[in-house]
């Protein structure tokens, strides 16, 4: 008779499967609190202004080829197809339709709209690993070096996941996306994998991290410039030790970026020459914030007074985004601030302290927390104009900060009160983490319940 025997889990597999069980219960409330009483992410909450334009994209895609049009968007929104367009739009790099592009194509305009859906889902699910992944490796130098408790490896994994996944830089996107939102998830991923070469020390890591780079530069010329100014400080400010450091903070790779970012810009030169279309775009000093007059010049009325506004997704980012058509309560404006401000804190707290430790993995935090602020500093209208869209390149560092700023606190509740109230004080902190951000995402996006406004 044959006897089969059950092998009984690892002790590390058991270790970490109480957080994995919590990250699947969040998830499940999220989901759920998505359709409970006419909330909802159905086709008809999706039609904004920027979704329809992307529609109305990859239909003439469709209809006259992706080559025929430059790979150019129309940037015309309508639900019903519209004559082949005269005029494209020139600032975009449109890697992140292509996706919406074969969706519809193969299941029309319920794929499409199933892709927004999706793309989001997926961008939030890569961010938060990404964020699990450079949290957890942080977390594993800090217990090597005796200064954090173990279960902190499992704690980080679940506190990763809460401050990320809702993270309204994300969730808004479903209503408001562009290039920067694809380029902001190759970043990420590319910072997690600069980590992971770091820790395994091997080159399969890092080549994975270059050609992240590249792609994101390519998702977003803006992006790449971005990222190569972070690579080239880097390249004179970091101890290149680690040769997977070396090889990433390098004269190669930034011109390797620059390359990349300019795939754009010679796509719309050469579009250009044919003469058949009208290109439209903002122009240059206007996005620098180099010029007097700022109200009417971009595609909202923005009265643009000081760089201090390319940093608005600090406070009010809804209201901007939804153009005044729905009122904040003041409340939700000062707990929308103070979230981001633990976030904030928590990011300088976690930048200081791998300085201050010499940490292997200061190279990867800092290529996701460089960009976003260069881009702030630098392109500080467009910036100020759209900052629900310009939030999703803060998703990453701002979250590591919470992450951080969690095991701080856990650490001193077990000095004082020992493993058990550190571990619930831990999971308690990070579940309100999520529910922060759920119940303000729930709040004030009134696409979630009717027809988002034009």
């Amino acid at each position: 008779m044959k006897i089969i025997r059950f092998r009984r889990p690892s002790p590390q597999v058991l270790f970490y499967l109480p957080w994995v069980l919590g990250i699947v219960v969040c998830l499940a409330l999220f989901n759920g609190a998505l359709d409970h009483r006419g909330n909802s992410l159905d086709d008809l909450n999706l039609l904004s202004t920027c979704n329809l334009r992307l529609l109305d994209s990859v239909r003439s895609w469709k209809e006259m080829g992706f080559w025929q049009l430059g790979g150019l968007m129309s940037f015309r929104d309508s639900l019903t197809p519209l004559p082949p367009p005269t005029d494209l739009y020139s600032s975009q790099s449109t890697l992140y339709v292509v996706p919406h592009f074969f969706a519809y194509q193969f299941g029309g305009a319920a794929a499409f709209w199933q892709m927004i859906r999706t793309s989001i889902y997926t961008a939030a699910g890569a961010m938060a690993a990404a964020v699990a992944t450079l949290s957890w490796l942080i977390t594993e130098e800090r217990v090597h070096q005796a200064k954090a408790p173990r279960f902190m490896l499992g704690l980080v994994l679940f506190a990763s996941f809460t401050a990320t996944f809702p993270s309204e830089g994300l969730w808004g996107g479903i209503w408001n996306s562009d290039d920067r939102a694809l380029s902001s998830v190759l970043l990420a991923l590319a910072s997690a994998n600069l980590a992971l070469a770091v820790r395994f020390h091997q080159v399969f890591w890092h080549r994975i991290t270059a050609f992240l780079l590249v792609t994101a530069a390519i998702g977003c010329p803006r992006m790449g410039v971005m990222t190569a100014i972070t690579v080239l400080i880097g390249r004179y400010g970091f101890a290149r030790r680690d040769r997977a450091v070396k090889a990433i903070m390098s004269w190669p790779m930034a011109l390797s970026l620059l390359g990349a970012s300019a795939v754009h810009y010679i796509r719309v030169g050469l579009v250009d020459l044919t003469g058949r279309y009208v290109l439209g775009g903002s122009a240059l000093l206007d996005r620098f914030g180099l010029i007097h007059k700022m109200r009417g010049k971009g595609q909202s009325d923005l009265d643009y007074e000081s760089v201090w506004q390319a940093f608005g997704l600090f406070w009010r980012q809804s209201e901007l985004m939804i153009r005044g058509n729905w009122r904040l309560r003041g409340i939700e404006n000062v707990e929308h601030l103070l979230f981001y401000l633990l976030a904030a804190a928590g990011l300088c707290l976690l930048l200081w302290q791998m300085h201050r430790g010499s940490s292997v993995y200061l190279a990867p935090v800092s290529l996701i927390s460089a960009p976003p602020l260069i881009w702030g500093v630098l392109i500080n209208q467009s910036v100020a104009e759209h900052p629900d869209i310009h939030a999703i390149t803060w998703v990453v560092p701002l979250s590591l900060g919470l992450v951080v700023l969690l095991e701080r606190i856990v650490q001193s509740a077990r000095n004082r009160f020992g493993v058990f109230w550190a571990v619930v004080v831990g999971a308690w902190i990070a579940y309100w983490f999520f529910l922060w951000q759920v119940q303000y995402f729930l709040r004030s996006y009134p696409g979630l319940r009717g027809g988002y406004p034009a």
